[in-house]
Order: structure tokens, then sequence, then C-alpha cells
């Protein structure tokens, strides 16, 4: 099970690096707006599904325990070679990065809350010094929580049988 969950995480990983460099590359990896993002959903749900479908068909008895398990290892395992490459990328590569998502949230905080000006330079101020915290939160976080929901309604069709051919059971 690990050797599947590690090849298919390792591979969304590789895909989302490579979809923050062609962002980067379009300079909208700071653009609050920014439909790559969101159009990498779809793809790691498809990462989790078809690893999930692949134990499923190892022979041994699926549980939904299994397929959680998978699922979510494969979305951790991709979304933490995100967040190693984003690290690396605003040190080295890119070292203004934390200034423009800064400036990026300063404006959001701006048209979105009713905090005062002095609230607002904290809440950047907290953000500029933990920003690894913060961008950890921002992909690891909210990809396993995606990533829950996903494996398990993928885990839940697989153990109900819900696709699968009557005139070829699995």
């Amino acid at each position: 099970m690990f050797s599947k969950t590690s090849h298919f995480g390792i591979a969304l990983g590789i895909v989302l690096i490579a979809s923050f460099v062609l962002q980067y590359k379009l300079n909208v990896h700071t653009d609050p707006k920014n439909i790559y993002s969101l159009s990498m959903f779809p793809v790691m749900a498809v990462f989790m599904i078809v690893a999930i479908i692949k134990v499923s068909r190892n022979g041994e008895p699926f549980s939904i325990r299994e397929g959680l398990k998978t699922g979510i290892g494969v979305i951790l395992l991709g979304s933490l070679m995100l967040w190693i490459y984003m690290i690396v990328h605003a040190s080295y590569i890119e070292t203004d990065f934390v200034d423009k998502l800064a400036l990026v949230a300063e404006e959001d905080l701006k048209k979105t809350s009713d905090f005062s000006d002095e609230k607002i330079q904290e809440s950047i101020k907290f953000l500029k010094s933990n920003y690894k915290f913060s961008i950890f939160i921002e992909n690891v976080f909210k990809s396993l929580l995606s990533g829950f929901f996903f494996s398990l309604l993928a885990s839940l069709a697989i153990k109900s049988k819900i696709f699968t051919n009557p005139k070829n059971p699995v």
C-alpha cells in the first residue's frame, strides 16, 4: 500500500510544483483570483482516486480505512513537497515573495475586514515573521481537509461497488 501511495504522492507533488512554477512564470502566483490554483483541485482528486482504486484492486479485502490512508497519504506527500518547494522558492529564487504575499493580504484585509490600520499592520507583521507556518496552513492543512473528503467519498463508492459492472465483478 505504501508503495502506491508514495508513487502517486510524489507524482502529485511534481505536478503541483510544476503548476506553481508555471504560475510564477506567468506572474500570477500572488494573484488572489488565481484560477490555476483552483484547477489543481480536480487534479489532486484524480491522483487520490486512482491511488485508492489501485489499492482496492490488490487482492486484499478493501476497507474504508485503507482508502482514507491511501488518499490522505497521497495528498500529504504531494502538498508537503509543494510546501518545501515554496519555502525554497521564497528563500532563494524570489526573495520578495513574502512581501508580495503580504501586500496581497493587506489589500484583502482592507477590503473585507473592519480592522483598524494598526491591526492590519500587526497581522502583516505576523505573516512576514511566520510565513513558513502560514504557507503550511494554506497549502498542507487545506489539502488534507479536502483530501479527507475526496478519499472518504471515493472509498465509500468503491466499498459500495457503485461503479462495478455486474457482468464483470471485481
